[in-house]
């Protein structure tokens, strides 16, 4: 079988193609083409697409499909002839089946979306949130204006100091610091010559007292005696509650003591009188009596001059420093005694001794030489005042006089109230603030009404102006003082603007 030819140089006709008839397409209808039935042909088999059948030998048997006729239908022929693609692209497109669309995919893209604009939408909310304007309303402070002036001071008290020469024992009656009236019993002093010999002495008349006297209840049967029974009892029981006293820490002690030492009188009183007639037992209570008295030569009581605090530590600056006479210091004495300088007038005599000192209430004076030797107090301005110490006490001083003198300014500032806080303090470093009481609002809570500068006052029944005098302000807030009472005061609102 010869392969076709193609002599007519046909550009549309290729081998491997059957030539299209001069008469197609017929003129007359075309007649539906049913193709004659043909015989099971075995399938050639191909080398490749183009290629003859594979050689066989001469002398071998031909294969049962080279002996049968080559079918002249182009049916057939399609199917023994190697295709070739055609010299131009089929402008008919191959089927394809619609994709199926992946919902997963799109899915996970919306959420992406989503999630995107969520983002987006809290980082406007937060910048929002951040730059938001100050809320249409705000609360109502106290605020305090002024300046510190500090420096060295010495306080004054009101207080007398109680002396005596030629002292040898105190016996303190009153507590330290405790409040006394005048007259009130502060200590006994004895004075010199007497010795602790002199107590020694009565103290052995007092032991052979009490020895004879248990010597004689022995000789006694003590249960047919009521009184005394009962006066032994009060006694023990006095003595009981003294030891628990002790051991626990509280309690009046002092007067304790005096109520056990009565206690112990009246048994004595008693027993002196139910032995009356012994002449031994007599005989000591004359010894002891003789010993008192002669102790009594070397005694002084000392009773509270004035009604005010009792105290018997002194520093020496008593005389000198006190209500009559702080006033006639300058700059440079003061800064001598701030130093520890004693003047002397203050000097105590020979034989001289500080015993107690009455500090009366009400009032005290600082006198304080400030740092900033140019200010100028106003006088009888208040200020507050810290006083550094172990416990810093903030109190009210008002400025009662200054003395500005070689270089340093004197400032004498008058407290009023109670001195307990500072019964020990005599020189410390102070802090003077010069304050101004005032309410605080914001900046922008200020507004002009009519060249009026004033606030607005927000109350149940509306919104009001008030006119104000603003002290100070800066970018934040202002210290404002209302010109009318009783409408504007800490935790009252404001409009802001």
């Amino acid at each position: 079988m010869q392969p076709p030819t193609n002599e007519q140089q046909n550009p549309y006709e290729q081998q491997g193609f059957t030539a299209v008839p001069q008469a197609y397409p017929p003129t007359a209808p075309e007649q539906p083409y049913y193709p004659p039935q043909q015989p099971e042909i075995p399938v050639q088999p191909q080398v490749g697409a183009g290629m003859p059948p594979p050689y066989v030998a001469p002398g071998q048997q031909q294969p049962a499909y080279q002996n049968m006729p080559y079918p002249q239908d182009e049916y057939a022929q399609d199917a023994y002839m190697p295709q070739e693609p055609p010299p131009f692209q089929s402008t008919q497109r191959p089927y394809r089946a619609p994709r199926q669309r992946n919902y997963n995919r799109l899915n996970l893209m919306l959420g992406l979306i989503v999630s995107a604009l969520l983002l987006v939408l809290g980082v406007i909310a937060v910048s929002q949130l951040m730059n938001r304007p100050q809320a249409r309303t705000a609360m109502v402070t106290n605020g305090t204006l002024g300046s510190n002036y500090t420096g060295d001071a010495l306080l004054v008290r009101n207080e007398v100091m109680f002396t005596q020469e030629g002292i040898s024992q105190i016996d303190y009656v009153a507590t330290e610091g405790s409040q006394v009236r005048r007259g009130e019993k502060v200590c006994t002093v004895y004075t010199s010559g007497f010795s602790n010999k002199e107590w020694t002495t009565l103290n052995n008349y007092r032991t052979q007292i009490k020895e004879y006297q248990k010597t004689l209840l022995a000789e006694t049967n003590i249960e047919t005696d009521g009184q005394l029974k009962r006066l032994n009892s009060a006694v023990l029981t006095r003595a009981q509650e003294t030891q628990n006293m002790v051991q626990s820490q509280a309690g009046n002690l002092i007067n304790q003591e005096t109520l056990l030492r009565e206690d112990i009188q009246e048994r004595s009183y008693y027993l002196k009188q139910k032995y009356a007639d012994d002449q031994k037992l007599n005989r000591l209570y004359d010894d002891e009596k003789t010993q008192l008295q002669r102790i009594e030569t070397w005694t002084k009581p000392f009773a509270a001059g004035d009604t005010g605090i009792v105290s018997f530590y002194t520093d020496g600056f008593e005389r000198v420093l006190n209500n009559n006479t702080y006033e006639s210091f300058s700059p440079t004495e003061v800064r001598a005694m701030y130093r520890g300088d004693l003047p002397a007038s203050a000097a105590l005599g020979r034989n001289e001794v500080a015993v107690y000192r009455i500090v009366r209430q009400g009032s005290y004076t600082v006198l304080m030489l400030c740092d900033d030797a140019e200010w100028t107090p106003t006088i009888g301005a208040s200020y507050e005042l810290l006083l550094e110490s172990f416990d810093n006490t903030r109190v009210s001083a008002t400025v009662e006089s200054i003395t500005r003198a070689e270089g340093e300014l004197l400032v004498r500032l008058t407290i009023y109230g109670d001195v307990s806080p500072v019964l020990y303090i005599r020189s410390c470093h102070v802090q003077l603030s010069e304050s101004i009481y005032s309410l605080t609002v914001p900046a922008n809570a200020l507004t002009n009404d009519e060249g009026q500068i004033g606030v607005v006052v927000v109350q149940p029944d509306g919104n009001y102006f008030l006119p104000v005098d603003v002290i100070s302000q800066d970018a934040k807030e202002a210290h404002i003082v209302p010109l009318l009472n009783n409408i504007l005061s800490e935790g009252s609102t404001v409009l802001v603007f």
